[in-house]
């Protein structure tokens, strides 16, 4: 019966693993715009050609690692708080390898860049050829900068996981105990 357990613990923990593949998800925040306010967000991707980069745009046909992502700007006295969504993002990119966004090429985020009216929101190396980062609005051409780097964290992976180690552990010293018995 143990040996039956024993391989199901096996199987169930080989494909958990497996799932380890699927997209990641990551928050941001970046800070220090004139007048106040912040941005928020997150987004969830896959490195699916495995060059470092989380990549999305729509440039390049077939760039497309992003599966999910908010922004939202709190707002200040300049521009009016808002939020967007993957329908507005124009260009996105991520090294996987680091903590901050935008500070090499081709890192940063644009939303609705080419937009005649709506809210805009453009940072990194990759989007203004330096790390600033800025919050507009469009149709007045009014905007917020900031030098301050987008703060990336991935979000922890599901305590479940850890729970099936600690059972898997449990049984391997179960099976332990019958042997010396």
């Amino acid at each position: 019966m143990i040996k039956g357990l024993l391989k199901t613990a096996v199987m169930a923990g080989l494909f958990l693993s497996a799932q380890s593949a699927q997209a990641a998800i990551y928050n941001f925040t970046q800070t220090g715009f004139e007048g106040g306010g912040s941005i928020t967000g997150s987004f969830t991707g896959t490195d699916l050609n495995n060059d470092g980069f989380i990549q999305g745009t729509t440039f390049i046909e077939g760039l497309a690692e992003i599966n999910a992502f908010t922004v939202s700007w709190s707002g200040n006295s300049t521009i009016a708080a808002f939020s967007q969504s993957l329908s507005d993002l124009t260009h996105f990119s991520y090294d996987t390898a680091k903590n901050v966004l935008g500070d090499v090429f081709p890192e940063g985020i644009a939303t609705n860049w080419f937009g005649q009216s709506g809210f805009q929101y453009l940072t990194g190396q990759g989007v203004n050829s330096f790390t600033a980062g800025y919050v507009g609005d469009a149709a007045t051409g009014v905007y917020v900068e900031t030098f301050g780097l987008v703060n990336v964290a991935a979000v922890p992976v599901p305590g479940a996981v850890w729970l099936f180690g600690s059972v898997l552990a449990g049984f391997l010293s179960l099976k332990r105990r019958q042997t010396y018995v």
